[in-house]
């Protein structure tokens, strides 16, 4: 029996767990059955978890039902009042709690490695004692649903292989490889932004760029039917759907924002049923934390299953709690999301504002991104939204500049395209003539 182990911060994750709602979605990722040591701990883990999976409640009242549905050695109802009572109220440390309940259960994990290798280093038939070490410590550790991280070249040049036969096959079948614009120059430049990229579109205040991210969203669940998950920090949830609807039906954002629609109503209710079949998934949340992202994120996995692009409008508004400085708060919240690529298999695309001292009028340039080198060191593809403007009087004319600023999977360069920001959207120049090209 270890003694490695605090009885106390368990009740206390647990007592969080089903007080806090969503909690469990904010900390799923990180927190497993055996981060529990107490053997009433780990079936109370189990009952919140059966219960998350199914979109019910995880209350205390629901768990006590499902711990005594499950016929539980112990008395649920008394232990989970007794818990209740006695857990500290902290509720809202819960991921702090969480860290501690992790490290906990690696150094157990480590304990039992250590037993091992005594129990290898005392039998002398063994022949080659460090290799047998060495496997008992890479075996230790892993899980049968741990994902690999080490390879013989050989199996890596295999997985490479295999990759590419994978992404020509879905080319050839026109099947979701990742996001596009829908913008024939821009998306020939950048290429697609693929499964585990992190994608920054960078500019200043009314440039343009969530109306390029909102194509994104409408592309990937229209044309693929992949889920979309957009976390809107500036905009309200309506002011999103009705830009959306604008791009769509073509009709002026300023009718609908004003609800003039003239003739126009049969538009407008067209366009609500099209968009109304996609899995777009909006959290409409102002300064969200990077584990309430995380948390959105998880919830609308499990409801759509996968996700086909998460978007963050826009990074400088999402906050870390954990961190003082603002340099490093927005640096690891850049770290993050280039994590969450990876971790929900998806691109993620952020947006970001630039710096105030970045000169009007002047292209911008990777370097202009607001408060964090970091954001341009994680990034892999980096595009400015830069309005082409008149020298003579500062006047639009009607022309945006996409810089593709990094690049690390393609090309580099600047795609121009018209702007029809009146029906939240950009055209290509090429398509100018027919500006309303269908999203």
């Amino acid at each position: 029996m270890s003694n490695i182990h605090n009885i106390s911060i368990e009740q206390c994750v647990l007592a969080a767990l089903m007080t806090v709602q969503n909690s469990y979605e904010t900390v799923m990722g990180d927190l497993t059955t055996d981060c529990f040591h107490a053997n009433k701990h780990q079936d109370i883990y189990k009952a919140i978890v059966s219960l998350a999976d199914k979109n019910k409640p995880y209350d205390v009242l629901m768990v006590e039902q499902q711990l005594n549905q499950e016929n539980t050695l112990f008395d649920a109802t008394e232990y989970l009042m007794q818990m209740m009572a006695e857990a500290p109220s902290s509720f809202y440390n819960l991921e702090s709690y969480v860290a501690e309940l992790v490290k906990f259960k690696n150094h157990r994990e480590v304990e039992v490695m250590g037993r091992s290798i005594q129990e290898v280093a005392k039998d002398l038939s063994v022949t080659d004692i460090h290799n047998a070490a060495e496997n008992i410590l890479s075996q230790g550790s892993t899980s049968d649903k741990a994902e690999k991280t080490s390879f013989t070249f050989e199996e890596a040049v295999k997985r490479s292989g295999e990759q590419l036969i994978q992404k020509a096959q879905a080319k050839a079948t026109k099947q979701f490889v990742g996001v596009k614009f829908n913008l024939p120059h821009l998306d020939n430049l950048v290429g697609t932004i693929q499964k585990g990229h992190f994608c920054v579109i960078g500019g200043r205040p009314g440039s343009g760029k969530s109306t390029l991210a909102q194509m994104v969203a409408i592309q990937t669940a229209m044309q693929f039917q992949e889920a979309v998950l957009v976390v809107s920090a500036e905009m309200d949830v309506e002011t999103f759907t009705n830009r959306c609807i604008s791009a769509v039906s073509q009709i002026p954002f300023s009718h609908i924002h004003n609800a003039e629609l003239e003739n126009e109503t049969h538009l407008f209710v067209d366009a609500q049923e099209r968009l109304g079949k996609l899995k777009i998934h909006v959290e409409d949340k102002q300064k969200p934390t990077i584990s309430e992202i995380h948390s959105y994120a998880r919830k609308a996995k499990r409801n759509y299953k996968k996700l086909g692009c998460i978007i963050v409008d826009y990074l400088q508004l999402v906050r870390d709690p954990s961190k003082k400085d603002r340099y490093q708060e927005v640096s690891s919240i850049s770290r993050d999301l280039k994590a969450m690529a990876k971790e929900f298999d998806c691109p993620v695309i952020a947006l970001a504002q630039l710096n105030r001292e970045s000169e009007k009028g002047k292209r911008p340039k990777p370097s202009d991104l607001k408060e964090s080198g970091q954001i341009e060191q994680d990034a892999d593809q980096i595009l400015l939204v830069h309005p082409v403007v008149n020298p003579n009087d500062d006047e639009p004319t009607g022309i945006t500049e996409i810089i593709v600023g990094k690049n690390r999977h393609g090309k580099k360069g600047i795609a121009r395209v018209a702007d029809r920001l009146d029906i939240c959207r950009f055209v290509g120049i090429q398509e100018d003539s027919r500006v309303g090209g269908g999203v």
